[in-house]
């Protein structure tokens, strides 16, 4: 969430609305997964090293853990929201795609996303209460493996970077934070 400067009087208490207004319509990055199973936390690290980022602008970035909807919950209304996740996707370990909310819905048996239930009952209760954003894109990667660790495996960890890319990459015009100064 954008930072602001601690109220002092009204005018902080303005300062602070409107910064929370702003948030509240902006980009939501949701990294969700178990930091405990290894590649599954995959989500959650790669919300770290967004959060570590200064040129996010607008964009709000949660580690949603495994409880995405409760994350989700303290936000309010978004226009777009980015969801990293580890992703049962039949490929190479470290694979990166972009899949819409429809991508999740398990077809014959076969679920894409390792939290499909949790993810798309927190999507569902969204579209229920008419707080679904326009836009929804889930960023999957391919895990190597889900074994007891808090570490990624060597396929994933190398792919961070890219992740954090392809996160970024689904963001339109980000804002850099920065105000441009005409000459």
């Amino acid at each position: 969430m954008p930072r602001s400067e601690p109220s002092s009087g009204t005018g902080g208490l303005a300062r602070d609305m409107a910064t929370h207004e702003r948030a509240a319509h902006a980009t939501v990055i949701l990294g969700i997964g178990n930091l405990l199973r290894g590649d599954d936390g995959v989500g959650v690290h790669a919300a770290h090293e967004l959060l570590a980022r200064d040129d996010l602008g607008d964009v709000t970035v949660l580690d949603g853990g495994v409880a995405p909807l409760d994350a989700l919950a303290s936000v309010g209304p978004m226009q777009r929201l980015i969801i990293i996740d580890a992703a049962n996707l039949g490929e190479t370990p470290g694979t990166i795609r972009a899949l819409s909310p429809e991508d999740l819905a398990p077809n014959d048996g076969d679920s894409v996303s390792l939290h499909d239930l949790d993810l798309l009952w927190a999507l569902n209760v969204m579209r229920a209460t008419g707080e679904e954003p326009p836009e929804t894109v889930v960023i999957g990667v391919q895990p190597a493996s889900l074994e007891w660790s808090t570490e990624l495996s060597p396929a994933v960890a190398a792919r961070l970077d890219d992740i954090t890319q392809a996160v970024l990459a689904e963001i339109p015009a980000r804002s850099t934070g920065r105000q441009k100064v005409r000459p």
